[in-house]
């Protein structure tokens, strides 16, 4: 089954929710469609025939009325004729349209009183004097026709109220409907959306599974392997990786791997050494540093940086490495510093630091150069054991010349005979010590002027 079937088979649930939301939809439709042709077949026809009935009778009475208090008695009688008709067409519809509890009985009864009415209102046809035909009319046909008119107003009445209940029962089925519809819609698709992202999530583990074991490989674990198992798109992928991964610990335990080992073996002593090391290839670009060299100057072989390798350091040093690389890139071979004067001074979190840099080509083995390597020795330490050493050299110049100004200004007084006369033995030896005091002057003088020399160099140096 491939990974397209599987997805698709996830939706499946959902799909199925819809359908069912939609089949119930359109069921509680047709049922609400149903009952208002109920409404319509059952009472609306009902009520229109006894509307139409007592229509009749009113046209009916009419014109029995205009026979007897006229003298138009013949055309009056046949027009009345033909309402009857009309009113016996609509009885037998409602005859045969009886739908409440109660209604057979009153048409029943409308039948008979109309059956009277008729025969009531023949006999009215046979009294030719107009006394006679009157008293017959308000004494026997009037209240007949009464009687028929209530019972069709009693089938109105029937129906209307049954088409109100009726509407009423409609309108709350159609609330219940409506909320079954949204609980059932609600719960089919919550029903279907759980069933779908559960069987997504099962279908799609596997590639949780191969992201956890790439993760494990790109962290040097050759022997991690992705167990997925299946005919589908990821568990190909899984057989894939599987290889990939076995190739490569072949690759590692070959020539290859060891020469990736001696890689890794000359790159963990470049970054056991405690001072900053920097390797340039012949392009100028940096090769590799080590982590002293990444946490003291911020350096960075990360391709983000390829561009500009020298861009954030500090510009001192900055200066001193592109000199450097400048200097051994164009064949002048290894560079050494003069003196502890060329040292760098980088500030830190611990303080200062003062990095003395030198350079050595890197030969290929037919001794073109195909790099520079420059170290930044750390020599804060002894440059501050050089800076003791100047200024005791500085402060025991200085001690000595007060004291030995005395000792030149008393070998002086004394060879003057200020202090008496001297033998010519003790003027020998007077005269060898005023040579040994002057010569030990100019030592004095030699050294302070040295210390002087050398701190306002250093102090151009700091301030450079």
């Amino acid at each position: 089954m491939t990974l397209r079937t599987k997805l698709l088979l996830a939706q499946i649930p959902l799909g199925l929710a819809l359908i069912l939301v939609c089949v119930f939809s359109v069921t509680t439709l047709f049922s609400l469609g149903s009952h208002s042709q109920t409404i319509l077949k059952d009472n609306y026809r009902s009520v229109l025939a006894a509307q139409r009935m007592k229509d009749a009778l009113e046209r009916i009475e009419d014109q029995l009325a205009l026979g007897v208090f006229t003298a138009k008695r013949e055309e009056a009688f046949a027009d009345a004729a033909q309402y009857r008709q009309q009113f016996e067409a609509e009885l037998a519809v409602q005859e045969s349209n009886i739908t409440e509890p109660g209604e057979g009985e009153v048409t029943t009864r409308l039948r008979a009183l109309w059956g009277r009415y008729q025969e009531q209102g023949a006999a009215l046809l046979t009294r030719r004097e107009a006394a006679e035909a009157h008293a017959f009319y308000f004494a026997e046909l009037e209240p007949t026709l009464q009687k028929v008119r209530a019972a069709a107003d009693e089938i109105l009445v029937q129906n209307q109220d049954a088409i109100v209940h009726k509407s009423e029962r409609v309108r709350r089925t159609a609330e219940q409907m409506s909320t079954l519809m949204i609980a059932a819609a609600s719960g089919s698709l919550i029903v279907g959306l759980w069933l779908s992202i559960l069987l997504t999530n099962r279908f799609l583990r596997p590639l949780s599974v191969l992201r956890q074991t790439t993760q494990q490989l790109g962290e040097g674990d050759f022997t991690v392997r992705a167990h997925v198992h299946g005919t589908d798109e990821l568990a190909h992928l899984a057989r894939d990786f599987n290889a990939m991964a076995s190739r490569l610990t072949e690759y590692r335990n070959s020539s290859l791997g060891e020469l990736l080992q001696a890689q890794q073996a000359s790159q963990a002593a470049i970054d056991s050494l405690p001072d900053p090391v920097v390797v340039f290839g012949i392009a100028g670009d940096v090769r590799t540093v080590n982590r002293v060299a990444e946490t003291l100057l911020g350096l960075s072989v990360e391709p983000e940086t390829a561009r500009e390798p020298l861009g954030k350091l500090d510009p001192h040093v900055r200066t001193t490495l592109e000199r450097l690389r400048t200097h051994i890139l164009s064949g002048k071979g290894a560079y050494a510093p003069k003196g502890f004067e060329e040292a760098i001074r980088m500030s830190s979190s611990d303080g200062d630091h003062y990095l003395l840099a030198r350079a050595t080509p890197v030969y290929e083995p037919r001794g073109g150069i195909v790099g520079a390597t420059i170290v930044l020795q750390d020599v804060t330490r002894l440059r501050r054991f050089d800076e003791l050493k100047s200024d005791l050299v500085a402060t025991v110049a200085h001690e000595f010349r007060t004291p030995l100004t005395s000792l030149r200004m008393a070998i002086h007084l004394c060879l003057e005979q200020v202090v008496g006369s001297l033998t010519e033995k003790q003027m020998d030896l007077l005269s060898a010590a005023r040579e040994d005091c002057e010569r030990l002057q100019a030592m004095v003088d030699d050294l302070l002027d040295l210390s002087l020399i050398e701190a306002d160099r250093m102090t151009r140096k700091i301030e450079q």
